[in-house]
């Protein structure tokens, strides 16, 4: 019968598409993963007491010393805001200005007046960039995923950190500072013993933090990918950001 591996046709779908016999015997099958929902994203902690208040279908929020670069460079990202009174929290698009004490979003809706954000905190909580669904039947004992991408951020010593979970568990987890721009490579890997591999920090370096989670084999699983900055007046961007899984024989 051959092998199999799973792709995404171009309307986002997955198909089977065999695997040519001379290819199937040499090591591992490797095979895409696509963040569905994923386009480029900013994550802001904004600053204690940051008001925000909405006309005309664009909300601006009014923080002072917010510490994102200002001007058109994130024109056009998708933003996380972290909720009010009258705007749930979640992800919007897009920015469409931002000046050193203000950042301005789409969002369409009813005008209203300034009101707190987040509850005049700043907001450094956990936040999914976008997640993915692991096939049960790829996700077997020698399955590695890996994911990939570009993500920057502000230049203080907040911590701008990513972590990766499978099956609601952090199996790979990566922090940057004062040098935030990096081409990220990330991985992690089943076991047949049903436990996920992963460690803290980036591909090829060195780390003294393993990841160990007990997991379930066989089964769909989704892999969420989470952002967060640990402090205020930060903030972190994600230009680019996907998977491959390669599944050893």
């Amino acid at each position: 019968m051959g092998s199999f591996i799973h792709v995404y046709t171009d309307g986002g779908g997955i198909r089977e598409a065999r695997v040519p016999d001379d290819y199937a015997g040499k090591g591992s099958q490797a095979f895409v993963l696509k963040f569905p929902g994923f386009r480029k994203s900013l994550l802001a902690s904004l600053v204690p007491n940051s008001t925000a208040s909405r006309a005309s279908g664009v909300v601006t929020i009014t923080a002072t010393a917010h510490g994102v670069i200002t001007g058109s460079t994130y024109a056009g990202f998708r933003f996380f805001y972290p909720g009010s009174p009258s705007l749930a929290a979640g992800w919007y698009n897009s920015i469409t200005d931002v000046q050193t004490n203000t950042i301005s979003f789409n969002a369409p809706g009813a005008n209203f007046g300034s009101e707190s954000v987040n509850g005049a905190a700043a907001y450094t909580s956990e936040t999914e960039l976008d997640s993915l669904v692991l096939p049960g039947s790829d996700f077997i004992g020698g399955l590695g995923v890996t994911v990939n991408g570009f993500r920057g951020g502000d230049t203080t010593a907040a911590s701008k950190q990513m972590r990766y979970y499978i099956q609601s568990l952090n199996v790979h987890t990566d922090t940057v500072t004062t040098a935030p721009f990096v081409a990220f490579i990330c991985s992690f890997y089943l076991g047949d013993s049903s436990i996920a591999y992963g460690v803290s920090g980036f591909d090829n370096i060195p780390s003294a933090t393993r990841y160990q989670q007990p997991i379930t084999l066989g089964i769909d699983s989704i892999l969420s990918v989470r952002g967060s900055v640990g402090s205020a007046g930060g903030f972190m961007h994600i230009t680019n950001l996907s998977a491959q899984g390669t599944k050893g024989n």
